[in-house]
């Protein structure tokens, strides 16, 4: 009879705890219920700017949402309770509430990411429950993606850009749950992680994009600067080549082929594209100042200063405010009588005749230099070097008259 009496008093002390944890629960959903009609009445008294009140409403609210968190919590850690997905989604319930609302945050830095986990635990725990309140969880799985959006908004207006990544990255990972997947998501956390130079992070995010079947011009063109920002060249090359041949009239991936080509010294490969663009870009002058920087470069194998100059001049048609172009024709100009003034201080005492005419050459390079500085200075009136070379430029072709002016305006 005592083993018996013992069993009975062992059935109903177990009874009573299950059943504890269970008016946890209830309590969690009363005081969320309650809180919920708090925050209805502040709502209604700020559409009547009765702010003070309102402000004591969403107080009153809090205080029920934490009782509510206390009961919740306790039930979501009993073992009578933890695996039941009702639990789980009252959790989600009051947990979202939380992370919605500023006047709650200080309940909980980290309300968002539970309620994004107790969701995916309804899901998990019990597929018959999640599909008989399928509704209500996929509501709150997009509110829950859209305060992650929200957030990841404000962290980059603050420049907090690897939680910006972050947020985005779980907006994802939020409404793939439900077997959605919001590529757009991962498509602005690539582009902040290249903007950060979060490198490996951006290789991953658009690893994942590609995987999906999600490809677009950008997809590729973020990968290429990611690889060849870490020096991973032949990656580089391979997904610009994929994404050329994928989008082959996207501007964006031209000019990101074009910046690695110029990168890796391979204009050769690339010069015939170059100028295809200046020729279809006729209000952008960037491809012909590219052109003629190629040409302009003693280094490069296409090597032509006829055709730099001609280039250069191009962008000053297009743009005749562009003081680069007019510095660069300048610089070809004195490099060049730079050059002839070695070769001539180079020849023998004797040779005063081919010494004066070289002279004379080298005063007609300087003079087709001259107007080009005059109107780099015109433009950066404020850079002293461009106002040296032009006084340097007057003194040597003696026109002392605009020097001493020069010096005047000093």
């Amino acid at each position: 009879m005592k083993k018996v009496t013992f069993l009975v008093v062992m059935l109903a002390f177990l009874a009573n705890v299950a059943m504890a944890q269970n008016k946890e629960r209830v309590n969690a959903y009363n005081y969320n219920k309650n809180a919920q009609a708090y925050i209805q009445t502040a709502e209604q008294l700020m559409v009547q700017n009765r702010t003070d009140k309102a402000a004591k409403e969403m107080n009153n609210a809090k205080i029920m949402l934490e009782r509510a968190k206390t009961s919740i919590d306790l039930a979501a850690n009993h073992d009578e309770t933890k695996n039941d997905a009702k639990t789980w989604h009252y959790y989600a319930v009051i947990y979202l509430k939380i992370a919605t609302y500023p006047e709650f945050a200080s309940l909980d830095a980290e309300a968002l990411e539970k309620t994004a986990d107790a969701l995916r635990k309804v899901i998990e725990l019990d597929e018959t429950y999640f599909k008989q309140n399928g509704g209500e969880i996929f509501t709150y799985i997009q509110s829950v993606t859209t305060n992650y959006f929200n957030q990841g908004a404000v962290a980059y207006e603050t420049g907090d850009y690897v939680k910006a990544i972050d947020c985005y990255i779980n907006a994802y990972e939020t409404m793939a749950m439900i077997g959605q997947k919001d590529n757009e998501a991962l498509m602005v956390a690539a582009q902040i992680a290249v903007m950060a130079s979060e490198y490996n992070r951006a290789i991953e995010l658009c690893t994942t994009l590609l995987n999906d079947g999600y490809e677009t011009p950008q997809v590729y063109q973020y990968m290429a600067i990611a690889q060849g920002s870490l020096e991973n060249n032949d990656a580089m090359v391979e997904y610009l080549q994929k994404g050329r041949e994928r989008f082959p009239e996207d501007e964006s991936l031209i000019n990101e082929q074009i910046n690695a080509y110029l990168k890796l010294k391979r204009e050769a490969e690339i010069i015939d594209q170059i100028r295809e663009m200046a020729e279809k870009n006729t209000t952008n002058s960037v491809y012909y100042f590219i052109l003629g920087t190629i040409y302009g470069n003693p280094e490069s194998e296409l090597y032509n200063v006829e055709e730099a100059l001609s280039c250069y001049n191009k962008v000053i048609e297009i743009n005749p405010n562009d003081e680069n172009a007019y510095i660069n024709i300048a610089g070809i100009y004195i490099d060049r009588s730079n050059a002839l003034k070695h070769e001539a201080d180079e020849l023998p005492l004797n040779e005063t005749k081919k010494y004066d005419e070289m002279m004379a050459q080298i005063d007609e390079v300087r003079k087709q230099a001259l107007p080009y500085v005059e109107k780099a200075h015109e433009l950066l009136p404020q850079d002293e070097a461009i106002k040296q070379i032009l006084k340097s430029l007057y003194v040597n072709l003696k026109m002392m008259d605009k020097a001493k002016a020069l010096e005047g305006a000093e």
